[in-house]
């Protein structure tokens, strides 16, 4: 049900009953705008909230007919199919949901990030607790913060936070050389 390429989206109004992210996200931000980048966005279910922090929004996924879809509802954001076309050091928030753990190339993905991202920039992850959750991807391809330090090795753990009881959350930083 939920491989790479044909993404299992649940309902919203289903997915809304746990994960509210009006909720979650003000910690996250602080209140903070910037240009933000939601990768691997699907059909949009956090582009409605990032927009309220979003002086720019990319949203970015392989899915063309997902991304139709987050034009049509979202027009101010910018849907991409990669992040090839955002420039260099320009981006303030790359926020991923749900989506990492399910990308092909992720060394490729982790270079775009530290190429997009300011040097004062964050990195947002929401994910599947590495756990068996009674839904959700299968136990196999799910990451926990480790699996994800081992990617973004160059970062250090700023924050944790509890998005549902089914997630876990960490804003990630640039380590200072």
């Amino acid at each position: 049900m939920h491989h790479r390429h044909g993404h299992y989206y649940p309902p919203e109004d289903f997915r809304r009953t746990f994960e509210r992210p009006e909720e979650y996200l003000p910690e996250v931000f602080e209140g903070k705008k910037g240009v933000i980048v939601d990768y691997g966005c699907g059909n949009g279910f956090y582009a409605r909230y990032l927009l309220e922090y979003a002086t720019k929004l990319y949203c970015i996924d392989i899915n063309v007919i997902a991304l139709e879809e987050v034009k049509k509802k979202f027009n101010s954001a910018i849907t991409l199919t990669s992040p090839k076309e955002i420039p260099d050091s320009t981006v303030d928030f790359v926020f991923f949901a749900n989506s990492f753990h399910d990308m092909d190339d992720k060394q490729y993905v982790v270079s775009e990030v530290k190429r997009i991202l300011k040097s004062d920039g964050r990195v947002i992850i929401i994910d599947w607790r590495k756990e068996n959750t009674g839904f959700g991807p299968p136990l196999s391809v799910r990451m926990d913060e480790k699996d994800y330090m081992k990617w973004f090795s160059d970062f250090t753990v700023e924050k944790r936070f509890t998005p549902t009881p089914y997630h876990f959350g960490l804003v990630l930083k640039r380590k200072t050389s």
